[in-house]
């Protein structure tokens, strides 16, 4: 049993943001990407940790979504990082080279950086999916903080009502918790799956609410910006729908 590696994880996450500098270098991304995938492999090396399971699978997980996401950006379209472009940047002709983000000025090009390294749903980007997003909320800031504040309440009650059904459900014993899963009858292992997935979905809710309240209440982001992670139960009809959508 040690520690969590916490320092790797940070190293990793800072070069996460930093491989999206708007360079047409490619010398610049190999440089970054090699130490990332050295780091992820010494978080995968590393021996079992005295910290909660769900720090070690959101770590992992985290991991694997960064690395999706990267193959995603230099494969799914080309000449990166010209080719992606937010919609506010007003980039409409490729011709025109002063306003291509590799010649953005440092403070535009580190702006741009950091929106597309945790903007993974491309939302207010030239390539956001325009019907994979749950629908816009109003442009009026005040009624967007108000609504969001509501939500935010109601899924942080949410999360808490179902977290506490978790352990109810579920009570790991000391000695084997990882095999205690598989003991559990299906009567009480498919409830527990449910309730899973809606504390899941109400945590990450419940920080989306907060996240968007800060920045549309400082004034850095238009409340258009911020639609909410899943859309309506009621848009469910189709498989598509469900996972494209929904969820």
């Amino acid at each position: 049993m040690g520690r969590f590696p916490w320092t790797e994880y940070l190293i990793f996450e800072v070069l996460f943001v930093i491989f999206f500098y708007p360079t047409r270098r490619r010398a610049y991304r190999v440089a970054i990407i090699i130490p990332m995938i050295y780091l992820v492999a010494q978080l995968y090396l590393t021996q079992e940790v005295t910290d909660l399971v769900s720090l070690q699978y959101a770590a992992a997980f985290t991991a694997v979504g960064h690395f999706t996401f990267i193959t995603y950006v230099l494969l799914a379209e080309s000449s990166f990082p010209d080719n992606w472009r937010r919609v506010r940047d007003e980039v409409h002709v490729k011709a025109d080279a002063d306003k291509l983000p590799s010649n953005f000025p440092l403070a535009k090009k580190l702006w741009w950086m950091v929106d597309i390294s945790w903007s993974m749903r491309m939302i207010g980007w030239v390539q956001e999916p325009r019907n994979g997003i749950p629908p816009r909320p109003p442009p009026s800031r005040r009624t967007f903080l108000l609504k969001t504040f509501l939500k935010l309440i109601m899924n942080a009650v949410i999360a808490d009502i179902t977290a506490a059904m978790l352990d109810h459900l579920l009570h790991y014993p000391i000695d084997n918790p990882p095999t205690y899963l598989a003991a559990v009858p299906p009567s009480r292992r498919l409830p527990h799956v449910l309730v899973w997935c809606m504390v899941e979905r109400a945590t990450m809710s419940s920080a989306h609410n907060l996240i968007a309240l800060v920045c549309v209440g400082l004034g850095r982001s238009s409340p258009t910006l911020w639609p909410d992670i899943w859309g309506s139960w009621g848009d469910a009809y189709t498989v598509r729908r469900l996972w494209g959508y929904v969820c």
